[in-house]
């Protein structure tokens, strides 16, 4: 299929990548609150790989209600870095607060990861987002955000503008909150706002269609190499959309 590849068919496969998404996260708000199965989700990007269940795991052994209830930045962080089994003092924690459910520290791995990626600085990076989201929500947290910027998009830079505002909390590095966006709120936000708020729904499809691939990794240097001499890179992959089809190409094995 290299020498079929065009632009056409990678926005047609970066359309079924998005709805694959979109129809997971129908799927988790079937059987989870918004707020939990949107905090499920980023909890569980922060894993790589080899810590996605762990991160599952803390999600749900200490889930987003409890993380409101904690009220303060140092608290949940002292919470989830307990919860985690990567520190034992109790001090600062609520007297209420189940000290008996925890992940054994041996279980987390950190082998071929680089020490600013630990699970435990992840944790730690991801406190600023929530401590920001205890009063309105998770989801209430990102609606406010996409309906500020909700303007007309023209171009590239508009759309990468919208989305470092959307995603303009401390902890998580540039990079990852970008992948952030598209893989989890983006798709979140389209599944929750269906049949009810359109314009968000168009403005977050626009975003998605215009905005500038995301930066090269190992599945679009693979991609690259692939191609024949008389196919531009940088032409076919020239948005999220084409850069997302890339990705649903390779890891489907449709070349």
């Amino acid at each position: 299929m290299t020498e079929e590849i065009n632009i056409e068919l990678l926005n047609t496969l970066g359309e079924r990548w998005l709805q694959r998404k979109i129809q997971r996260m129908r799927n988790l708000l079937k059987i989870a609150e918004p707020d939990e199965a949107l905090y499920r989700e980023i909890m569980l990007s922060l894993g790589y790989p080899s810590n996605k269940v762990h991160f599952l795991e803390l999600s749900l052994i200490i889930p987003f209600k409890e993380i409101k209830e904690l009220k303060e930045r140092e608290r949940i962080e002292k919470a989830l870095l307990y919860r985690a089994g990567f520190i034992d003092s109790k001090e600062g924690l609520p007297e209420t607060f189940d000290f008996s459910l925890r992940i054994d520290k041996s279980l987390w791995n950190f082998k071929g990861i680089r020490p600013v990626n630990y699970p435990d600085k992840r944790i730690r990076g991801i406190t600023y987002l929530l401590s920001q989201t205890i009063h309105n929500g998770l989801v209430n947290y990102f609606i406010e955000r996409l309906r500020k910027q909700m303007t007309h998009i023209q171009n590239p830079k508009d759309a990468k503008e919208c989305v470092n505002k959307i995603m303009d909390f401390q902890g998580v590095g540039e990079q990852r909150k970008k992948e952030m966006f598209f893989n989890i709120i983006l798709p979140f936000m389209i599944a929750f706002c269906e049949n009810e708020d359109f314009e968000i729904i168009e403005f977050l499809k626009t975003i998605f269609s215009i905005h500038p691939p995301l930066s090269e990794n190992s599945i679009t240097k693979s991609f690259r190499k692939s191609l024949s001499e008389d196919k531009d890179y940088l032409q076919l992959n020239s948005s999220t959309k084409t850069y997302f089809g890339i990705h649903f190409l390779m890891k489907e094995d449709l070349r």
